[in-house]
């Protein structure tokens, strides 16, 4: 089954693809779209999870133990990126009236098998979602996120634009720094310098915020140690 799943609360509507990654194809609050609904190829829209890593994996090499596997670096060469499953289409576990769950096996091409889970639900003011990954036969690394896309200028249905340009919250201790193949190169950067940023950050002081100024503010909260 891959059809579109919707959820719905209070003034919030959630629409889940299974087909396309096990994204959350759309987020909307009192009818405006918070999330891109469509973008260049895979990777530009919505919010996936990206399962079993997050993030670039340099040249798309994985070295583990005394191990060393080549993952494709189709989707933004030559580092293989976000994952296994931004392309995969998702089982639908369960499904509800605001809640649903999706799960994809992990491997080929991980080496290692396994199998991810995606749970989201919404309530009447937030959409929790949950990332579980389960090892196959042998231990294996991992490491989890989401990817969100927020439009710069949210738009009422006939495209007029509604309330300020978007403003990003953010308040870090630490920023890794960025090498010129948008890598970390193990430095740390203290304090944040000024953004544009499209970088890693550290002890992050509070739930970031995404804010539209005079229309809708959204927080992420979350017990990850690393946002990007």
């Amino acid at each position: 089954m891959t059809d579109r799943i919707v959820l719905r609360a209070a003034g919030i509507e959630a629409v889940l693809d299974p087909a396309a990654g096990g994204r959350i194809a759309a987020l909307r609050v009192d009818g405006l779209d918070v999330l891109v609904t469509e973008g260049w190829g895979p990777i530009a829209w919505g919010c996936y999870p990206m399962v079993p890593w997050a993030g670039r994996l340099r040249d798309g090499i994985l070295r583990w133990g005394d191990e060393v596997h080549r993952l494709p670096p189709g989707l933004l060469p030559p580092h293989a990126i976000h994952g296994t499953l931004v392309e995969t289409a998702w089982d639908v576990v369960e499904t509800g009236a605001a809640e649903a769950t999706l799960a994809a096996d992990l491997g080929p091409p991980w080496p290692f098998g396994g199998r991810a889970v995606h749970r989201v639900r919404l309530g009447n003011d937030a959409l929790q979602a949950e990332i579980e990954v389960h090892a196959g036969s042998r231990p294996m690394p991992a490491i989890v996120g989401w990817h969100p896309w927020f439009p710069r200028v949210l738009r009422d249905a006939a495209g007029a634009a509604v309330g300020g340009p978007v403003v990003v919250d953010l308040a870090a201790g630490g920023m890794l720094r960025r090498g010129a193949d948008g890598l970390p190169t193990g430095d740390m950067v203290r304090p944040v310098p000024p953004g544009p940023w499209d970088d890693c950050f550290v002890d992050v002081a509070g739930a970031p915020g995404v804010d539209w100024p005079d229309a809708l503010e959204v927080r992420v909260a979350s017990d990850a140690r690393f946002w990007v």
